[in-house]
């Protein structure tokens, strides 16, 4: 007769919780490397922030989608049951949906935003970015700030979290740069901003991914490097004085440098270039191709996949680089 038969019922409920946890921990293990496998293995990504239907983007077939997750309180944006239904490809195969979210920025279309803030601004938001209207600089280390972004179910990221996002796609980290002038703890605060906005997503769901876009530099701290699952690039080559104006190469050498900390660790980089001649995107991608980055070509408005979308007016030609850095001041 089995030794088991004789266990105290104390003993059995021990020996079934251990092995509760057991399965537990296998389930946890199992979706975070679901999710990592998928990453890591994607050729290929879409991203679009304007117009954003699942009808028109389950007619493509990335492995990787980045779209814009709507105002965050259901009046636009896509509901639980379209990301689910982008989850699948057309053949039924699984893709991962990343939602956008700003945290370097309040924007004027969100949720939380507060009508008087445009004539009372609170404490821990800057000045308007010119360059996107509607959206507006942010403290990002203000406590204020930071429990909008997350920390409760009615948080910004935990409304995303419900909505069945698989990760978000940070923008913005660097807006760092444009304090640090004054406030040199600005780029500290930043790792740590993203290490604990990371953290906390990731124990509320196993696999949830966290990639920022650009700010590369912040890859050089080893807590940043942690905190993330892959990398966003953009205007890596051209953009910077022009959409097809080819960016300067010390500065391109610089960002190489920086993301090849990302790459060593195993990390994926996604790409996005908006450079429209023929020429220069076969460059890109030949170049993006031999750094090992995965390549989208879009519109610099976001607003349709490809590049042969109607002309929006924010497909002009760029944000200049001095934008992210210069000092607060009214937009004319």
């Amino acid at each position: 007769m089995s030794d088991i038969h004789h266990a105290s019922p104390f003993l059995l409920r021990v020996l079934i919780l251990m092995a509760t946890l057991v399965v537990a921990a296998s389930s946890v293990a199992h979706a975070d490397s679901a999710a990592r496998t998928l990453l890591h293995t994607a050729k290929t990504w879409g991203y679009q922030l304007q117009n954003v239907t699942a009808a028109a983007l389950a007619k493509h077939d990335f492995d990787v989608l980045v779209v814009d997750a709507g105002d965050g309180a259901g009046a636009w944006g896509l509901s639980k049951r379209e990301v689910a239904r982008l989850q699948r490809k057309r053949d039924g195969t699984r893709r991962l949906v990343l939602a956008y979210m700003n945290i370097g920025e309040a924007e004027d279309y969100r949720y939380y935003w507060k009508p008087g803030w445009a004539k009372q601004p609170p404490d821990w938001m800057g000045s308007a970015n010119c360059r996107w209207k509607g959206d507006h600089r942010v403290r990002h280390w203000a406590p204020q700030w930071q429990a909008i972004l997350f920390g409760s179910p009615h948080s910004y990221l935990g409304r995303l979290l419900d909505l069945g996002y698989d990760g978000v796609y940070l923008d913005r980290v660097d807006i760092y740069t444009h304090w640090q002038s004054a406030r040199t703890t600005a780029f500290a605060e930043m790792v740590d901003l993203v290490a604990r906005l990371s953290q906390w997503a990731k124990a509320r769901r196993a696999g949830f991914l966290v990639l920022p876009q650009n700010g590369e530099a912040l890859l050089e701290d080893d807590r940043y490097l942690a905190a993330i699952d892959g990398l966003g690039k953009e205007d890596m080559l051209y953009g910077d004085n022009g959409n097809d104006v080819a960016n300067d190469p010390a500065r391109v050498e610089r960002a190489e440098r920086h993301i090849a900390r990302a790459r060593a660790a195993g990390l994926p980089v996604f790409a996005i270039e908006y450079a429209r001649a023929h020429a220069n995107i076969e460059r890109a991608r030949t170049r993006l191709a031999a750094l090992g980055y995965v390549a989208y070509f879009g519109p610099r408005s976001l607003a349709y996949i490809g590049q042969d979308g109607p002309v929006h007016p924010e497909d002009g030609d760029t944000e200049s680089v001095a934008a992210t850095t210069t000092p607060d001041q009214a937009c004319e």
